[in-house]
C-alpha cells in the first residue's frame, strides 16, 4: 500500500506525505483506508499477470465501494478534525476513476460514459475542500501540492500570444459562426483555460502535474460537460486536445496510461467525418508523428 501511495505523489517531497501520512491517518478513517487499498488493489492489477488481473479488479471495486459508503455514512460536514483525510480521501478518487473507465471494455459508449461521470466526480471534490484549502498549505499536506499549480490564480493569468494549440485557436474562431451565444461561450472557455494549461506546462522541465489537469476539469462550465455529455462534435475535438497534456503526464502517473488513447479514440468513433481533420494534432502527439512541439515535455509524444 505504500508503495501505491508513494506512486500518487508530483515529486519527491510528497512521496513522505503519501507514504506515511496517509497511511497513519487512514488507520483513524475507515473510509480513507478502503480507499487506499483500493488504490493498491488497481495498481497491482496493472502490473500482475493475467491470471491475476481480475481477482485485483474484483477487490479494488469492492474496497472502492466500501469506502465510498463508509464516506457517505461518516463525513457529515469537513471539519479540523477530518479535513486532512477528506482531503487524502479525494486525491485517491481520481486516480481510481482513471484505471476504472480503462477496465470498461463492454462498448465505447459504455466506456464514454464512465469517462463523463469520472469528470463530473472530480468537478464536485473542488468546493468540498477549498474552505480548507489554505489550512492545507498550512499543514504537512501542503508539501503534496504541486509546484505548477502553487501561486496561480487562473481567473486573472491571460492567454498567452503564442501557444501549440494552434489548431485548437483556430476551431475557438470558427465556432463562433456555427454555434448558439451559450455553445461559443463554453467552447471558447474551455479552449481559453485549456490554453492556460498548457502555457503553465511549458514552464516546467517535468511533465505536468496530475493537479494541473485536474485544473481543466474543475474550472470548465456545467454547460461544456452537458455538451460533452450530449457527444457533441465540438466538445469532443476539445476533450481531445486536453488528451494531449494527460498523455504527457502519463510518463509520471501510473494510472494516467492508456487514458489519453482512450479519449482519442471516443472522439475519433464519435466524430462526423467532416469534423475529424480537427483530431489530428491530438493524433499526432498522441499516436505519433511529425509535429513541432515548443513544450519541453512534449517530443516523448512523437
Amino acid at each position: 500500500m505504500a508503495v501505491t501511495a508513494k506512486s500518487l505523489a508530483a515529486h519527491t517531497d510528497a512521496e513522505e506525505v503519501f507514504a506515511t501520512t496517509l497511511i497513519q491517518i487512514s488507520f483513524d478513517h475507515p473510509y480513507l483506508l478502503q480507499a487506499a487499498l483500493a488504490l493498491s488493489a488497481l495498481h497491482l492489477s496493472r502490473i500482475s499477470g493475467p491470471e491475476e488481473v481480475q481477482q485485483y479488479s474484483y477487490q479494488a471495486e469492492k474496497y472502492h465501494e466500501a469506502a465510498l459508503l463508509d464516506f457517505q455514512a461518516t463525513v457529515r460536514d469537513i471539519e479540523p478534525s477530518n479535513f486532512k483525510a477528506v482531503l487524502l480521501f479525494a486525491s485517491t478518487l481520481f486516480p481510481h476513476a482513471c484505471v476504472a473507465s480503462l477496465a470498461v471494455h463492454t462498448d465505447l459508449d459504455h466506456v464514454f460514459d464512465t469517462v463523463v461521470s469520472n469528470l463530473i466526480l472530480t468537478r464536485r471534490i473542488r468546493p468540498m475542500v477549498a474552505k480548507f484549502y489554505e489550512q492545507m498549505k498550512e499543514s504537512e499536506l501542503g508539501r503534496i501540492i504541486p509546484e505548477d499549480v502553487k501561486n496561480i490564480d487562473w481567473q486573472t493569468e491571460e492567454q498567452p500570444p503564442n501557444t501549440e494549440l494552434v489548431q485548437l485557436r483556430k476551431f475557438s474562431e470558427v465556432v463562433h459562426h456555427v454555434y448558439p451565444p451559450d455553445i461559443v461561450d463554453a467552447y471558447g472557455y474551455a479552449c481559453h483555460i485549456l490554453e492556460l494549461v498548457f502555457q503553465v506546462a511549458e514552464k516546467s522541465t517535468k511533465p505536468p502535474s496530475d493537479a494541473l489537469l485536474k485544473i481543466w476539469i474543475h474550472l470548465i462550465s456545467d454547460r461544456y460537460i452537458e455538451l460533452l455529455s450530449e457527444r457533441q462534435p465540438g466538445s469532443l475535438i476539445i476533450f481531445a486536445h486536453y488528451a494531449v497534456i494527460m498523455h504527457r503526464a502519463a510518463e509520471s502517473y501510473w494510472y494516467l496510461e492508456g487514458v489519453a488513447e482512450q479519449i482519442l479514440l471516443i472522439a475519433d468513433h464519435t466524430i462526423p467525418s467532416e469534423w475529424k481533420s480537427w483530431l489530428q494534432w491530438p493524433k499526432e502527439q498522441i499516436r505519433g508523428g511529425i509535429s513541432v512541439p515548443p513544450t519541453p515535455y512534449s517530443g516523448h509524444a512523437t
